[in-house]
């Protein structure tokens, strides 16, 4: 998997900003859209090799990461998601099936209500679409409460590299059983991590998205998936419940929960999550 090149890779204009990206493979294209604060990298370790036998995978990192640019101003996933099309635009790519990943999968979300024509089909995977629930006491506008003490008590580097450990991404188990998985996808997290200012207005574009009110009205076939313990509440609450909304809510989406899944199944289980996306990709 280290040793797959991208067909072409570069930067690219794009309204204000110059966004970096890769494609890989040959025939529909698949766009794959990151979360919060992460580059394209993680995307190269499972999904890229697996996903470019089918598909042309196009990975790209959002303004604010990576080899993008980072311009000092508000981000929020509406403007995550017209700089994806607009990166689509400019590589002539006119309409895909697209694929993202937490807050990834809200940037999917306005490209859907914004773009119709532009989205073939949607994988909406460990998503949100915002106050999913008015039992949400406490859904923080700007950064979390937790999230910010961590930062402070433990460094933002530090922080960042625990993100991807037990608990949230992956199982105990699994991190006991392959640390060295674990301790790559930390390795790449770090190396790419982005400056804290760019990281903290992610995280603020993430909390900020709302469109629970909104996705009745996706239209497209949409498989929304998510791993079945992925509930840990966090600044946005339980993804598993989010993503129950999510499905109940558009009307042709179809739920399918990864079992023992956290929010990282994709990179702790790729064995499970890619069958029923491929499956679902293959329908549409």
């Amino acid at each position: 998997m280290e040793d797959l090149k991208p067909v072409k890779s570069g930067k690219v204009k794009v309204d204000d900003v110059n966004l970096y990206y890769e494609l890989y493979g040959q025939g529909d294209p698949l766009v794959l859209v990151a979360g919060t604060g992460i580059s394209l990298a993680p995307w190269r370790v499972s999904q890229v090799p697996e996903f470019a036998k089918h598909y042309q995978v196009l990975i790209y990192d959002h303004r604010g990461l990576g080899r993008s640019d980072k311009p000092d101003m508000h981000y929020t996933t509406r403007l995550f998601a017209k700089d994806c099309v607009g990166l689509m635009d400019a590589l002539g790519i006119k309409r895909a099936h697209m694929m993202g990943h937490s807050m990834g999968a809200r940037v999917c979300q306005w490209i859907a209500l914004d773009y119709p024509d532009k989205v073939r089909s949607l994988v909406l995977s460990g998503p949100g679409s915002g106050k999913y629930s008015e039992a949400l006491e406490d859904y923080p506008r700007g950064v979390p409460l937790d999230a910010a003490l961590e930062m402070i008590e433990k460094g933002y580097e530090k922080y960042q590299s625990d993100h991807w450990g037990p608990g949230f991404m992956f199982s105990d188990s699994f991190v006991k059983e392959h640390p060295d998985i674990v301790k790559k996808y930390q390795e790449l997290i770090v190396d790419e991590v982005p400056p804290l200012k760019s990281y903290l207005r992610h995280v603020v574009a993430r909390q900020c998205h709302e469109t629970t009110h909104l996705i009745h009205k996706i239209k497209a076939p949409t498989l929304v998936i998510v791993g079945s313990k992925d509930i840990h509440e966090g600044g946005t609450g339980s993804h598993v419940e989010s993503a129950k909304v999510l499905a109940e809510k558009m009307p042709n989406a179809e739920l399918v929960l990864i079992e023992g899944g956290r929010h990282g199944y994709l990179r702790e289980m790729p064995d499970k999550g890619h069958p029923p996306i491929l499956d679902f990709l293959k329908r549409h």
